[in-house]
């Protein structure tokens, strides 16, 4: 890759760790916070998720018994696929989805199958679809809201029904939540609070809120038995989670939170420049409220999305996310990541821009 591209397909804050996580880090380090913890990690880390989860996401069954904590969400997740899954199993994914879900479908023997998140409806899910596709080796749905990559937030309306029918049949529901506080418009609604008794596994992580990507620590909230399963696979796959990024959790938790409401505000600058852009373009597929990505429409350019984002990058400079690894229906769409400087992104969402018209014009 040309080393002075206009990065804009990282999917990770480009803000540093806030410094009093940092600083209890090091305090962790020098009072010997460095040996193994339980699996699911220290209590004292446990309670006071608790709390959070009770008073941020409304899960007020989240007691420490049925809290885990893993190597980053992705550790959560895994876990949880595992802890659920057997070879043959059907697992019901969003389409457009995080690519790892494929790749743990993978690994685990089960079959992925797509319900559709079309953009005309906004990318929020097609219910009626998702409930055609249930069969009898259908064993997992996974919802994702926050979405990466669309930045949808998903209605309660549609959560609600779908817990309803994962209730209804009989089969878990995972709920990916790692973007849970980064909220640019409206509110939050975690499916663990709008429907109580489904059977859901709700994961989290700092990586996004905290801009701790690097420091591997995730949180998942599920019925005890399974997170007894869980915390067995865990067991076998890293022992626990990073002890020191367990102390700095706390006090990320404990502290200021100024830095997360910094951040949010960030991206929501942002999101409305890299908007207004792709709209006098007609190129905004739609308009993001959580997490911190833009799609982009690139069809009037006549190419793939793939095609679409390797040309931009050997031509122009400019890296982006092809909408084609994340499912069908982006297929003509790129990702665009808010984790840059505004400078970056008006550049390079401007080039991106230009490179269209250019390519449809040669199209006549």
């Amino acid at each position: 890759m040309n080393s002075e591209a206009i990065r804009l397909e990282i999917g990770q804050p480009n803000f540093r760790t806030p410094e009093h996580v940092a600083a209890a880090a090091r305090r962790a380090i020098d009072e010997g916070w460095t040996f193994y913890t339980q699996t699911q990690g220290l209590l004292s880390l446990r309670e006071a998720l608790a709390e959070k989860l009770a008073r941020v996401n409304g899960i007020a069954a989240a007691t420490p018994d049925r809290i885990t904590c893993g190597v980053g969400g992705v550790g959560v997740i895994a876990a949880a696929f595992a802890s659920v899954l057997e070879a043959g199993d059907e697992v019901l994914l969003p389409d457009p989805a995080w690519p790892n879900f494929r790749i743990m479908c993978a690994w685990a023997h089960a079959r992925p199958v797509s319900y559709r998140c079309p953009a005309q409806a906004g990318y929020q899910p097609d219910v009626e679809h998702l409930a055609s596709l249930i069969t009898p080796r259908t064993k997992l749905i996974v919802v994702n809201s926050p979405n990466n990559p669309t930045g949808a937030i998903w209605s309660r309306d549609a959560l609600t029904r779908i817990a309803e029918l994962a209730q209804r049949h009989g089969i878990w529901m995972l709920s990916d939540e790692c973007y849970d506080q980064i909220v640019l418009d409206g509110e939050i609604q975690s499916s663990a609070a709008l429907v109580p008794e489904a059977p859901i596994i709700s994961v989290f992580t700092f990586s996004k809120t905290y801009a701790m990507t690097g420091w591997r620590l995730g949180y998942g909230v599920a019925p005890e038995p399974l997170i007894d399963t869980m915390a067995k696979v865990l067991e076998s796959t890293c022992s626990c989670s990073p002890t020191v990024s367990q102390k700095a959790a706390e006090a990320a938790l404990a502290g200021p939170q100024e830095p997360v409401a910094e951040m949010v505000a960030a991206y929501r600058r942002r999101r409305d420049l890299v908007a207004d852009i792709l709209r006098a373009d007609g190129l905004l597929a739609a308009l993001p409220a959580g997490a911190f990505y833009v799609m982009a429409d690139v069809s009037p350019s006549g190419m793939e999305s793939r095609d679409f984002a390797l040309a931009l990058l050997r031509e122009r400079g400019v890296a982006v996310a092809p909408g084609s690894a994340f499912g069908n229906v982006a297929a003509k769409a790129v990702r665009i990541s808010l984790a840059s400087s505004e400078e970056d992104l008006r550049e390079g969402v401007t080039r991106l821009c230009t490179f269209v018209r250019e390519r449809a014009g040669a199209r006549g």
